[in-house]
């Protein structure tokens, strides 16, 4: 019973305490009829009104605090949350329906123990307290009555559950067997076998070889299923002849942007402190005497390159020590300078040298950048009379003629590599428009704007050899040296000969992975036998794997006890998961579920 009630708790004090102090209660229910009851039932136990509302409010609240602001059930219902709330009560009533049929029930005192122990009623004392209950329940809109029926339903609920999801144990056994498998090693060693290593020349392949080799890999050489697509756009760099250059505004923008074009003389420093001047002084002494250096500093106090960093500065930037170091040299120590944190000294990693750019030097940039800007304010002014253009039945041809777009067409699918699909707001547009839509004018990241229209949609097809002829010749190239390679690997393997790079791999397990190797080594170890071998086609490489040992798991180890006791945990876990999930299905054939739309759409309503 101590599981039930500490069960029951966990649900109810988060309820009753939403309830109470977020001030839901009561939320969007004055449009419900007073002969609305219940909003259906499953077998023989009714799902009421109270208790679906409450349901709401309650996922309402909490997925409104995961978004960060309130939502509303109709946002619910479109994340398909209301649904899972529905499902959720109906499985709970489900339980509830089951352990009646069954005659599970607690009596009036665990009911009542129940009830005490909340939190959510007791006073500062930290006992139960009566007026904190009838103020908790009032808030809440439960009657007492109710309120304890749900309390006993609630804990007849859980019993059922735990005597389905508890005490389901598996046999060792399986959990040990599982471990076994898992922590099972391979030993084995890799023979790695490049072009350099195979004296082999690869020659030209022949119509009838590249037809082979075309027909052989038809799917790499297929044009998907496309949309002939015909786009205007109006770009601002189509515009910039129309913008006259002023060269006042240009020297004003310069002068705004003096900084960027005149950037002065930066340093970036190394900073190491002392506790006092003397050892500063000291060191200082021993550098300039070449008895010790910088680096030797900074690996005697186990620092690193980021620890004595200072940062990147300008003269004027630089508070302390400001003079030395910018009369320094890279490389060179400066120092010892006193500072609030006591004495330091600075070693020069880089001088950036100062920038100067005369208005005449950045004349050019300013005008491109000034231009790009003013077009782009033409283009909003553009905007308006494309959209009524396009409104009035108007064609992305008049839109070249009228106000100046470009018109261009391109045969459109996920595979197609054009520079204007790199615009993701093009790509996604091109992707959902079909064939008949209406253009409608959409704006681009560098203020341009575009609309499109789709032609027709044009079959998938095969590539000619011709269109793809260099292509193919390369890849029919790159194929035979493959082949030549794993045939010469495989009478290596099979004459046990030893040549090219060689990698010895010791106890390894099957999750393991081993980087720049192909995936299928693991696989194929745990494959084969000892002394047996096999070869692995790569990338322009082939490997030869030789198997040398198997050692089997020490289930005696702390790691294997380990692996098992979890193994056997999630056994026994999926176990009751299953056993559960079959019973509730059991259950849902042997009861009715009638659910009241009528009633529903009423509870949804009075949430407007």
């Amino acid at each position: 019973m101590t599981k039930s009630k500490t069960s029951v708790s966990k649900i109810f004090v988060w309820i009753l305490l939403g309830f109470l102090f977020v001030g839901l209660i009561g939320f969007g229910t004055g449009n419900l009829s007073g002969n609305i009851k219940t909003i259906g039932k499953i077998g023989e136990t009714d799902i009421t009104v109270n208790q679906y509302v409450r349901a709401l409010q309650t996922e309402l609240r909490n997925t409104s605090q995961q978004f960060g602001q309130q939502l509303t059930l109709q946002q619910l219902q479109a994340f398909g949350i209301q649904q899972r709330v529905l499902a959720r009560l109906v499985t709970d009533k489900l339980l509830e329906n089951e352990a009646s049929k069954l005659s599970l029930s607690v009596d009036d005192k665990t009911v009542r123990d129940n009830i005490v122990s909340l939190n959510a009623f007791k006073g500062p004392d930290g006992s139960f307290n009566q007026v904190a209950y009838n103020y908790a329940l009032e808030n809440a809109g439960y009657t007492s009555t109710e309120f304890e029926e749900e309390i006993r339903a609630e804990t007849a609920r859980n019993i059922l559950s735990q005597s389905i999801l508890s005490g389901n144990m598996t046999n060792k056994l399986q959990a040990e067997l599982l471990a076994s498998f898992l922590l099972e090693e391979r030993s084995f060693n890799i023979q790695i076998l490049k072009p350099e290593n195979v004296n082999f020349a690869v020659k030209d392949p022949s119509n009838e070889q590249l037809e082979s080799f075309l027909e052989a890999n038809i799917d790499e050489y297929t044009v998907p299923e496309s949309k002939a697509i015909t786009y205007a756009v109006l770009k601002p760099d189509m515009l910039i002849d129309n913008v006259e250059s002023d060269e006042s505004i240009l020297a004003k923008i310069y002068d705004e942007k003096k900084q960027e074009y005149n950037e002065p003389e930066r340093r970036t420093v190394e900073r190491l402190s002392f506790l006092t001047i003397d050892e500063a002084n000291s060191v200082m002494a021993n550098i300039k005497k070449s008895l010790i250096d910088f680096d030797k500093l900074i690996s005697d106090r186990n620092l690193s390159d980021e620890d004595v960093i200072y940062g990147t500065f300008t003269e004027d930037q630089l508070i302390e020590g400001k003079k030395q170091v910018f009369d320094g040299n890279v490389g060179e120590v400066v120092g010892p300078v006193e500072t609030d944190l006591g004495p330091v000294i600075f070693r020069i990693r880089d001088i950036i040298p100062a920038k100067t750019t005369s208005f005449e030097e950045a004349k050019p940039e300013l005008e491109k950048k000034y231009k790009l800007s003013e077009a782009i304010k033409l283009i909003d002014e553009r905007i308006e009379d494309s959209q009524n253009l396009l409104a009035a039945g108007g064609t992305l041809e008049q839109l070249q003629k009228e106000i100046g777009f470009s018109v261009e067409n391109i045969l459109f699918n996920i595979e197609a590599n054009i520079p204007i699909l790199e615009n993701k707001i093009f790509f996604d547009t091109a992707k959902i428009a079909k064939v008949n839509d209406f253009p409608e004018i959409k704006e681009l990241p560098d203020g341009g704007l575009f609309a499109l229209r789709v032609d027709q949609i044009v079959d998938a097809r095969q590539m000619d050899i011709d269109e793809i002829r260099t292509e193919l010749t390369n890849a029919w190239q790159k194929q035979e040296l493959q082949d030549k390679l794993n045939e010469t690997a495989k009478e290596m393997l099979s004459k046990n000969q030893y040549k090219g790079e060689i990698l010895n791999l010791n106890k390894v397990t099957r999750d393991q992975n081993l980087p720049d190797l192909p995936a299928e080594i693991v696989t194929e170890a745990f494959n084969l036998s000892i002394g047996e071998g096999t070869v692995i086609s790569g990338n322009e490489q082939s490997f030869i794997l030789r198997l040398k040992n198997i050692s089997n798991a020490d289930l005696s180890s702390d790691t294997a006890k380990l692996l098992v006791s979890q193994l056997k945990n999630q056994i026994n876990n999926s176990l009751s998961a299953d056993l559960f999930e079959s019973f509730a299905n059991m259950a849902r054939v042997n009861s009715k579920l009638d659910l009241n739309e009528q009633a529903l759409n009423a509870v949804h309503s009075s949430f407007q």
